[in-house]
């Protein structure tokens, strides 16, 4: 395949990039030994996922060596002077972040577990709505509106693996795990006492019996809530350096 030899070669610019490092006078010592480590792991990183091409992406290859080339040329006193030693830094940044999230695009089956963690959030999220409906907590059904928009940005951005639907996906999880706790803590106690079952049926109109299934309602999908977004965040962790 034409990306795994084109993917060899950005490895190649960034191991020949660090040669240039070392003689660079307008980095600190701190800063070339922050870019050295990133270079050469960007490399390393490179190189690991050319040994493991499963899909052809010759766009996306040439790309990253485009990436890789510009950033040698960066790394001298004179181009660092004109576009800045914070530009520099945050190119060499890119290129890392780059090599990290590039096995997402030539080997399938890491898209595919990335994939899997979303749709686990969707339906763990979307269990918390549901949730929240049945729920008869006014708090909870406000607090489920509040954060229906930072959910719904989280998901959309999630899907172009943007980074910042990863932020908002931990920023948005929280509340949805509390009230599924508080819900099977509620269900629990509710249905171990006779009275509080005769409240709850009186409340919905409905007879005891439906009164106690309801519960177990709860009780069943709050556990599943908790599970897919607990289980979800925990998958998008593990492949965090997909998102860009």
């Amino acid at each position: 395949m034409k990306s795994e030899k084109i993917l060899l070669e950005t490895a190649d610019v960034l191991e020949s990039t660090l040669e240039k490092i070392e003689r660079l006078g307008s980095l600190s010592e701190k800063e070339k030994t922050k870019v050295k480590k990133s270079l050469e792991e960007a490399a390393g990183n490179f190189r690991e996922v050319a040994s493991r091409v499963e899909k052809d992406n010759e766009e996306l290859a040439e790309f990253f060596f485009k990436k890789a080339k510009e950033l040698k040329l960066m790394s001298t006193d004179k181009a660092i002077e004109k576009e800045g030693k914070k530009n520099y830094l945050k190119a060499v940044n890119r290129v890392l972040l780059y090599s990290r999230s590039a096995e997402y695009d030539f080997v399938p089956k890491k898209l595919v577990e990335l994939k899997r963690a979303y749709r686990k959030y969707i339906f763990g999220m979307t269990s918390f709505f549901v949730l929240t409906g049945a729920y008869l907590n006014q708090f909870f059904a406000i607090t489920a509106l509040i954060l229906a928009i930072p959910i719904i940005l989280s998901m959309l951005s999630l899907q172009r693996r943007g980074y910042t639907g990863l932020l908002l996906a931990y920023a948005s999880a929280p509340i949805p795990l509390v009230v599924g706790f508080n819900a099977i803590v509620y269900s629990l106690s509710a249905l171990r006492d006779p009275n509080q079952v005769s409240t709850i049926a009186e409340h919905l109109g409905k007879s005891v019996s439906f009164a106690q299934g309801y519960l177990i309602f709860l009780v069943i999908l709050s556990a599943v809530e908790i599970y897919l977004i607990a289980s979800s965040l925990v998958e998008l962790y593990r492949n965090r350096h997909a998102f860009l």
